[in-house]
């Protein structure tokens, strides 16, 4: 019998083979762990939308990093919600921003044991709830470009490793690099990670409802290589739903056939 020509099946024909032809190893060193850090609360708040999960107060945020630690998960990823909020976002560059206070705990307490990467984004510390500042009802993109400098200084002079721009500004990411450089942080961070082409989809909670819609694939796909052309030090490759970092690639795959080429 001839057919089938190829037999993978050879390779997975007992626990050795398949170990050693394993091409996706995951360990917890490679996992980036979300942390959720709010201002003005006494006690944990959980959240309704993911079970499981809190909103931190800076004590039980220590606690919770020094867990992940123990267990090798270095990297923390933080997002901070503001006690107040005003038109411009400005809690999320003032040097006592609950994300600054809480990089410089957690900096103090772990050294260079941990990752520490800050979200970059004014959703949640805008009144209106947009990325970006307005012009009336429009997001004023080049106004917010110079506020998002402004986020990632403050990020990095609080002890940021790696600063990871979640909002939907054009030119963000150079705009950001350029503003890091300025200001002297050209060595220090090493990385900045540009959150890639998101969807919806019904797999899971989203962290945030950032969205790319599969009927616009052709323009989520320029808008990562623009990304990627604005000189951020690292692209995460994924592809799935929402602002966590495991996620299935499955329900896009499509998606990442067109990023791939």
């Amino acid at each position: 019998m001839s057919f089938p020509t190829q037999r993978p099946r050879r390779l997975r024909g007992n626990p050795t083979l398949r170990r050693l032809a394993r091409e996706t190893r995951i360990a917890p060193q490679d996992l980036i762990y979300p942390l959720f850090v709010r201002d003005a609360i006494e006690q944990p708040q959980p959240i309704e939308s993911m079970p499981g999960q809190v909103q931190h107060t800076l004590e039980s945020l220590t606690r919770e990093a020094e867990t992940a630690l123990k267990l090798g998960v270095r990297s923390l990823v933080l997002f901070g919600i503001p006690g107040g909020k005003d038109p411009q976002g400005s809690g999320a560059w003032i040097d006592d921003g609950i994300v600054q206070r809480a990089l410089r705990q957690l900096r103090d307490a772990f050294g260079s044991d941990a990752l520490l990467i800050a979200d970059l984004c004014l959703c949640e510390y805008t009144d209106h709830g947009h990325c970006g500042v307005l012009d009336g009802e429009r997001v004023d993109n080049d106004r917010t470009l110079e506020i998002y400098q402004r986020i990632a200084t403050s990020q990095a002079a609080a002890g940021a490793d790696v600063i990871a721009p979640s909002g939907m500004m054009d030119g963000q990411v150079a705009a950001i690099r350029s503003a890091l450089d300025q200001a002297g942080f050209t060595d220090r961070l090493r990385r900045q990670v540009r959150i890639g082409v998101l969807w919806a989809v019904p797999r899971g909670r989203r962290l945030r409802t950032t969205l790319r819609r599969p009927a616009r694939l052709p323009n989520g796909c320029r808008k990562r290589a623009r990304g990627r052309q604005g000189g951020p030090d690292r692209c995460r490759r994924r592809c799935g739903h929402g602002h966590g970092e495991a996620r299935p690639g499955v329900p896009r795959r499509d998606s990442c056939g067109r990023r791939v080429d």
